[in-house]
């Protein structure tokens, strides 16, 4: 019984297999959607849209991005956990909901090992911490005195709630034992726009959404978190210069499927991505953006989602951040 069992199984892989095979050669026969689940102005858009364009060329079928925002994020990563996988609804995502966010929720929709499939990791991006111009600490020095002496004057943004950014604020506020007025966005864009017009202090942000602000003097960089100093600002010091060494991160970005999208057209995608990052024009608009591209394999995504998901697991253990 277990042998014709056995040749059964056989059988039916044998059958489905050059249907499978077909179906992934003629994909894409349509345009392809790219869910973004952040407003319009974030780096995770900016990146997912030159990301598409891209891809555009090398598939030979539109990719469209589509915002759909809310839940930190959780709202779009969950519409593409339960989309077909078919490979025509994809997620290009930050750290925050595919891993990093989870321990804070009590509730999660979706599982983040079971329900994606890893296409490529595709970016990091440097994190910085900037200000208002006109707000009164220039130095993170002078913003723990300030917050110190008046406790929950200071309006911090959080570009997102449970984002590695939210995360980097509160343990900063913890480690000095200061308190901020925390104020939640629903994505970058929102948050930079409240701060340039003065209704914000400070904001941890990636470095791509807002370097030309920093550049223009719109906005004042106070302090990277990088390991190193960022190369688009060379005067900047970093977090550890400061004395606070535990304070490295990187933003990642990468894109990922359905659960159970074919491996063939998983493995096309991660190819156009691969090729997509790249040509010497990816690399140099990366480079100006403060990110840098990130190829790899599927399994090297795989690896990489599962690690990040441990260690901010510990950090918001750590920190005792929950989200409402």
């Amino acid at each position: 019984m277990r042998y014709l069992k056995g040749l059964l199984a056989a059988a039916v892989f044998a059958l489905a297999l050059p249907a499978a095979l077909a179906q992934a050669s003629a994909w894409p026969d349509r345009p392809v959607k790219m869910i973004v689940p952040f407003p319009p102005g974030g780096t995770a858009d900016i990146l997912g849209r030159f990301l598409a364009q891209s891809l555009s060329t090398h598939l030979g079928k539109a990719v469209v991005v589509e915002n759909k925002s809310g839940a930190g994020g959780l709202i779009g990563a969950d519409f593409v956990a339960k989309a077909a996988p078919d490979g025509y609804t994809l997620l290009m995502s930050s750290a925050g909901p595919l891993g990093v966010a989870l321990a804070l929720y009590p509730k999660v929709p979706y599982d983040i090992l079971k329900d994606f499939a890893p296409v490529a990791m595709v970016a990091e991006a440097q994190m910085v911490l900037v200000s208002n111009p006109e707000f009164k600490a220039h130095t993170l020095k002078e913003l723990v005195d300030l917050s110190k002496a008046k406790p929950m004057e200071v309006r911090a943004a959080i570009n997102a709630t449970g984002s590695m950014h939210h995360l980097m604020t509160e343990m900063f506020a913890t480690h000095n034992g200061t308190k901020f007025t925390m104020v939640p966005y629903r994505g970058s864009g929102p948050a930079i726009m409240d701060m340039l017009a003065g209704h914000i202090d400070l904001d941890v942000e990636n470095l791509p959404a807002v370097a030309e602000y920093v550049k223009l003097g719109k906005l004042r960089a106070i302090a990277t978190l990088g390991a190193e100093r960022a190369p688009q600002l060379p005067d900047v010091p970093t977090f550890k210069e400061l004395g606070y060494p535990e304070f490295v991160a990187a933003p990642w970005f990468a894109l990922v499927a359905p659960a159970n999208t074919p491996a063939a057209i998983v493995g096309k995608l991660n190819q156009a991505v691969n090729a997509s990052l790249a040509g010497p024009d990816a690399k140099e608009w990366l480079a100006k953006q403060g990110a840098n591209a990130v190829p790899g394999t599927p399994q090297q995504a795989a690896d990489k989602i599962r690690s990040e998901t441990v260690r901010w697991a510990e950090i918001v253990k750590k920190t005792g951040v929950k989200a409402d």
